[in-house]
Formats: C-alpha cells, sequence, structure tokens
C-alpha cells in the first residue's frame, strides 16, 4: 500500500470518528469517564427509634372526711309533782285489765333510752314530752319481800285532757312493755303501788328514731 493510501485512509477514519461523535455525544462522556474512580455515595446513618415510656397514672387518695359520732344523750330523770290536784285526771282507773298483757316488741333492734322514772311510792309525775314518734314503755318491778303481794299500776294521760293514752298493771315481780305513738304531747303518768322494794320505768326509742328525732 502506497503512503498516500494510508494517509487517505486514516484522514476518512477521523472524519468517520467526528461524525460519530457529533451524532451521539454521550460518546464523548463515556470515554471521558473511563479511568476514573466512580463518586461514592454518602451513606446515611439510621435515625435512633425513640424510646416509649408508658407511665402508669398515680391514684392519688383522698381520705373522706370522718362524720363527727355524737354521743348519746344520757336520760333524764321524770320526777313527781307536789300538786297532783291540778291534773285533769289522777286517780288510776278501776278497770286495768282493758290494756291487756304486755306489747312483745323486737330486741333485734337497739332501744335508746331517753328518760326514766324510779322509786317506790306512787304519785304523779310531772309533765314531760316524747320527741319520737313511736317509743317504749319499759316497767320492771322488784318484790323480794312480799312478792306474792306485789303490785303495780301506771296509766299514761294526756295533760290537756286527761285522756288515758296507755296504761300498764303488773302483779308480783316482773318487766312489761308498752308500745307509745303519741309525740310531742304534754303527758303524765299515774303510778300506784303496793309491797313494792322498788320499780324502774324506762322511756327508750328504737334507734333510727333516736338519731333523727332526738333533740339537737
Amino acid at each position: 500500500m502506497e503512503k498516500g493510501d494510508i494517509i487517505t485512509l486514516a484522514v476518512g477514519l477521523v472524519i468517520v470518528l467526528v461524525i460519530a461523535v457529533l451524532a451521539n455525544p454521550q460518546y464523548l462522556s463515556n470515554i471521558k469517564s473511563i479511568g476514573k474512580q466512580p463518586t461514592p455515595v454518602p451513606t446515611t446513618a439510621p435515625l435512633p427509634v425513640p424510646t416509649v415510656v408508658h407511665l402508669t397514672p398515680t391514684t392519688t387518695y383522698v381520705k373522706p372526711t370522718p362524720i363527727p359520732v355524737v354521743p348519746d344523750t344520757p336520760p333524764y330523770r321524770i320526777t313527781y309533782t307536789n300538786n297532783p290536784f291540778q291534773y285533769p285526771v289522777f286517780k288510776i282507773p278501776e278497770n286495768m285489765q282493758r290494756f291487756g298483757a304486755s306489747d312483745i316488741i323486737s330486741h333485734e333492734q337497739e332501744w335508746v333510752p331517753f328518760a326514766f322514772v324510779e322509786g317506790k311510792q306512787g304519785g304523779l309525775t310531772q309533765n314531760f314530752s316524747v320527741p319520737y314518734p313511736l317509743w317504749v314503755i319499759n316497767t320492771t318491778i322488784i318484790s323480794k319481800t312480799n312478792p306474792q303481794y306485789g303490785r303495780f299500776q301506771m296509766a299514761l294521760c294526756n295533760k290537756a285532757n286527761g285522756i288515758i293514752i296507755e296504761g300498764d298493771e303488773i302483779f308480783n315481780e316482773g318487766t312489761s312493755y308498752r308500745l307509745v305513738q303519741v309525740s310531742n304531747t304534754d303527758m303524765y303518768m299515774i303510778i300506784s303501788t303496793a309491797y313494792l322494794d322498788g320499780y324502774y320505768i324506762s322511756l327508750e326509742a328504737p334507734r333510727n328514731y333516736y338519731d333523727k328525732y332526738r333533740p339537737k
């Protein structure tokens, strides 16, 4: 091959290469990148996972304010009057049997004494009033000296008109109960005794009535 032919061939190759680069410029970029090290991709560190703390709610205990307990009032004594003739009725009725035997009370509930009468001889008591809608006359007589002759009689009277509200009669020794449902009324007792060593009359109210209606 002649020297001129070689030059012609080389010029032709150059022209072809230039045309190829002009038609596909990305080849030039690929050629430039040959031999270069790839740019390292920065590594992103993982974000820390937040720690969830579960707080247990604390229950605040509030101590309730204690309700003050009012103690029971000691029972008061009902005394006798010095002027029995000022009352509309001052004698025990002749027919005491009409009041019957002792009433039956429930011993499952508490009965609170609020007044009492005690002694050996009879008489008429002073006026008194009871605030409780239901209460009981609890009477116990003692007759050790002559028990066969012992006798106790009682009449509960309305002070305004002398009407007998309740009555009781006990022979020898023993205890009797009389339920009364009269309240906020002036009353008095007529008491007659014979051959007794003593008697004790306790006026008592059920606990629920006592706490609700007791004088403040």
